[in-house]
């Protein structure tokens, strides 16, 4: 329900002290009294991510058993059965515009997000889904997009492109993340961010008084909003600031600089906590999050893991390699079942802001010892504000559907409707509520 009032906040409203800008969450006292109840029902915001896991899956151990509402989720599944109601598993969609070329990771990353064939030589492929988004939906917020990782993306390089020639580039350090959202400079000076931290421990302290004084304005449902959007923002602050004091440490095949922690999994939940606040700020409604880059070398020493991803996706179908993969996969069904009970914890209006949200969860490999690109590991969770309908395995006949016919549906689920993404051929059905 709105606090109804002849006045309202500023869309765009910050609040300022000394060297901190803090942008607000989605306030319902920034929708005018007179309209409020139009709004929301019938232009809610709605939000498209997506978040890619590099070097594919275990398919015995991914794939979930039967189909339809009936169906069994998967021992590698499994951690995201308290979220069932809110996602659908998709089989037999492929990122593989020619098929007469061998698989291989440049085609498959390329491809994954634009349904473009790489031209050989140079870096040429077309606009990403994500991109194609931000051009509608990014004229309302500060930011068009975000394309976060926990690794450089390497080369070749990550999924997302402006434009043909044009790939936009990665941030894995959470410390400038957050100064880039909260910051008031999108230059990073650790000298001087070492400064500020020794002067000043917690930005949010200069401007507690200006906190006060706009709760006292505001009714019941925003001053929750912004009280835990606020608690948020101190334990984010508080594991950055811990990442900071820790020394740089050197990891088999990976290094891991000052603001990076050296856990791999809190790195993703950091991330993840910080693309949450992006989104209840309404910093930005459209973003990509790599957990690592296209071959990535990382290990895995939290699961017993020695060996680093990319041996172990060419596994040769040994079971010690697919096992090691199976471990890697639960691992990252954990990590997105944190994020996803992130996001539908946070209230907006009667809904949260999952059901607000669509986001595909995939990689762009199914089978990666061949770099099979077909019949892809793909999941959508959030409902895009009433528009799709979970708890459902959905199985499209062969591994002939594209990929870029569910990019074309989440983008018209999304209110960014588009003809054609790359080498689509329609939009899928079955997706509806």
């Amino acid at each position: 329900m709105f606090f109804i009032t002849r006045k309202c906040l500023p869309r765009r409203t910050f609040l300022r002290g000394t060297g901190t800008a803090l942008a607000l969450p989605l306030l319902d006292a920034m929708v005018p009294a007179m309209c409020a109840e139009r709004l929301t029902a019938a232009a809610p915001v709605r939000r498209l991510g997506f978040i890619y896991y590099p070097l594919g899956v275990d398919q015995d151990r991914w794939r979930p058993i039967g189909e339809g509402a009936n169906y069994q989720l998967s021992e590698a599944l499994a951690p995201l059965a308290a979220h069932k109601d809110k996602f659908v598993v998709l089989s037999g969609l492929s990122s593989d515009p020619d098929r007469t070329k061998a698989g291989f990771h440049d085609r498959a990353m390329a491809s994954f997000m634009t349904g473009c064939e790489p031209t050989e030589g140079k870096v040429q492929v077309g606009i990403s889904v994500d991109q194609v988004a931000a051009q509608t939906l990014g004229k309302e917020t500060q930011f068009s997009s975000l394309e976060l990782s926990t690794e450089d993306a390497g080369n070749p390089p990550g999924p997302v492109f402006k434009s043909a020639t044009n790939p936009l580039p990665f941030e894995k350090n959470p410390r400038f993340v957050f100064e880039r959202l909260f910051g008031e400079s999108s230059h990073i000076d650790p000298i001087a961010s070492a400064e500020r931290d020794a002067a000043d421990r917690s930005s949010l302290d200069t401007v507690t008084e200006r906190i006060a004084e706009l709760k006292a304005q505001l009714g019941p449902s925003d001053r929750r909003k912004l009280d835990e959007y606020v608690e948020s923002i101190r334990d984010v602050e508080r594991r950055i600031q811990v990442a900071m004091k820790k020394r740089p440490v050197d990891l088999p095949a990976a290094s891991r600089p000052p603001g990076v922690p050296d856990s791999w999994p809190e790195h993703v939940k950091l991330m993840f906590d910080l693309q949450a606040l992006a989104l209840q700020a309404d910093l930005t409604r459209v973003w990509t999050f790599l957990y690592g880059r296209e071959a990535s070398p990382m290990n895995f020493p939290h699961l017993g893991i020695s060996m680093g991803h990319h041996e172990i996706s060419h596994h040769n179908f040994e079971k010690d390699k697919l096992a090691a993969l199976a471990k890697i996969n639960v691992n990252q069904s954990e990590l997105f079942a944190y994020f996803l009970a992130k996001l539908d914890s946070l209230q907006e209006g009667s809904s949260t802001l999952l059901d607000h949200s669509l986001i595909m969860y995939g990689s762009n490999l199914s089978v990666p010892t061949s770099h099979s690109q077909r019949d892809l590991p793909i999941i959508v969770a959030g409902g895009a504000a009433g528009r799709v309908a979970g708890n459902r395995h959905i199985r499209y006949a062969g591994d002939t559907t594209p990929l870029t016919n569910l990019y074309l549906t989440m983008l018209d689920k999304v209110s960014v409707p588009t003809e054609k993404l790359g080498d689509s051929t329609g939009k899928l059905n079955r997706l509806e509520v």
